[in-house]
């Protein structure tokens, strides 16, 4: 299961990144295209937006397989191993918590994005389906926490059997 989130997270993490260069480029063409023919690119801002969303979403659990979020350790690696363990255990339990919420509270939005047909303001792109992206990228995030939480138990256990 593991190894399958790896893989997962590393996929979506990717999809994200193009649509990084997409965006980047999106912008850069629309910056020349006002600076010299004194017309922008329409659905500029649209796509920004919602790549932007896409972006912070689907890296959430690449970057959290990677150990790659900020962590402010100096207090914690004062103790044993074994405590940094049950630390880490419990930090993770709450994320995936925390994040399960979030993907509740995102889905019941998205669906209320869905029936009241919300679209973006100038190309009237539905907003329902990036909305259910986060969703699905906060699920992953969440899951990939979960999975630390397991690692990290395991590690406790099996340090008290030694």
């Amino acid at each position: 299961m593991d190894s399958i989130m790896k893989q997962l997270s590393r996929v979506i993490h990717y999809i994200a990144q193009v649509i990084l260069l997409l965006m980047a480029i999106l912008i850069t063409l629309d910056v020349l295209s006002r600076w010299i023919l004194k017309a922008p690119i329409t659905g500029t801002v649209d796509f920004t937006e919602l790549g932007l969303s896409l972006v912070i979403f689907l890296s959430l659990a690449y970057t959290h397989v990677r150990e790659g979020h900020i962590t402010i350790d100096f207090v914690i690696e004062r103790f044993s191993t074994r405590i940094q363990w049950i630390f880490e255990s419990v930090i993770n339990l709450l994320i995936t918590g925390l994040m399960l919420l979030v993907a509740w509270s995102t889905c019941e939005y998205a669906i209320r994005l869905f029936y009241a047909h919300t679209v973006t303001g100038d190309l009237r792109i539905p907003l329902f389906p990036i909305a259910m992206l986060a969703v699905i990228g906060t699920m992953l995030f969440a899951l990939t926490a979960f999975l630390h939480a397991i690692h990290y138990l395991q590690k406790v256990v099996h340090s008290n059997e030694s």
